[in-house]
């Protein structure tokens, strides 16, 4: 069984009442009248896109709180955790971390904030696929048209960032095709596709939410998938595994984090209001259609995911460092 089946089914059992994973009170534990969501990249971008659709499907669990996102983009993430590892201990502050800005971009960049010793896990939310992208009016057509192409040019993508899924996964991508790519970070993914868009990079690497509505209007092409499987927002749309390249056959995801010392009861309450989402069969739906697939989980499931994203990235570093 894989991780994705893995919290699909604990997801289930879960929502089935089935796990005794928050107490019977947790709802009810007083939390600040105002909680402040941080989204650690630039407003307009797929992580700030799912702050924002979040915070409004769960607020009316979240009664007498009120829910504000706000954006602290930089250094992947490092900014916006060590703000939050600096707030009160009380549920006033919660973190939408990734396993790019809580399990890789730490272990490249060095954060002097400890993923798993300054944050508290609360909530995993869900997980989600990258793509690789180019213009709609570039000549490179296909995945083969790229790699071509990288054999005897530099090409540039961009991603959200040093450390970013993005760079990583363009890392790996050019050692296993041995082509060449330069990287190219930006502090969010609007950034990045309007760059890309003005003929300053050659490509991006980005989540599919991200780049999901330029794709539809035909501004962007996409040429491939990562991940196990294909997305249900790009089913048309081969995965790399598929197209030869099997070493990104993985996803990233995202969850909710807070200061370290976080009572036990405020975060179980916190992610029990937090996966109510997830008997939103509406926006459940909106989710999965805008690639993101909805799988929620408590404090130890989210503590487990961040855990495992660390050991397979430390073993993916150690072939194919990132130099900074």
């Amino acid at each position: 069984m894989d991780r994705r089946d893995f919290n699909r089914r604990l997801a289930t059992l879960l929502g089935a009442g089935m796990l005794p994973t928050v107490n019977a009170h947790a709802a009810q534990v007083a939390l600040p009248s105002m909680i402040d969501l941080i989204v650690p990249f630039a407003p307009g971008g797929g992580t700030d896109q799912l702050a924002r659709a979040l915070a409004q499907v769960v607020t009316p669990d979240f009664a007498g709180s009120n829910i504000v996102v706000e954006n602290k983009p930089g250094a992947n993430g490092a900014i916006a955790a060590r703000f939050v590892s600096n707030q009160k201990a009380d549920g006033g502050t919660v973190l939408l971390g990734s396993s790019s800005t809580q399990a890789l971009g730490p272990l490249i960049l060095k954060f002097e904030i400890d993923p798993i010793k300054d944050l508290t896990p609360v909530s995993l939310l869900a997980e989600i696929a990258n793509v690789l992208v180019v213009p709609a009016e570039s000549k490179i057509k296909t995945l083969a048209d790229y790699i071509a192409y990288a054999k005897n040019h530099i090409v540039t993508f961009g991603s959200f960032g040093v450390g970013s899924s993005g760079h990583l996964y363009g890392l790996l991508f050019a050692a296993t095709e041995k082509i060449q790519l330069t990287h190219v970070p930006y502090k969010g993914s609007s950034q990045a596709i309007t760059d890309m868009l003005g003929g300053n990079v050659d490509s991006v690497f980005l989540t599919t939410s991200a780049v999901y509505g330029l794709a539809k209007a035909g501004k962007v092409r996409v040429l491939a998938v990562t991940g196990p499987h294909r997305t249900g927002l790009f089913p048309e749309v081969q995965t790399f595994k598929e197209l030869g390249v099997r070493s990104l056959d993985f996803n990233g995801w995202f969850g909710l984090f807070a200061p370290k010392g976080t009572p036990p009861e405020i975060a179980r309450s916190i992610a029990d209001r937090t996966n109510s989402a997830t008997k939103d069969k509406d926006f459940v739906q909106r989710m999965k259609s805008e690639g993101y697939d909805w799988v929620g989980g408590g404090p130890q499931v989210l503590d487990r995911e961040l855990r495992s994203s660390i050991d397979i990235y430390k073993k993916i570093l150690a072939k194919n460092p990132i130099k900074i």
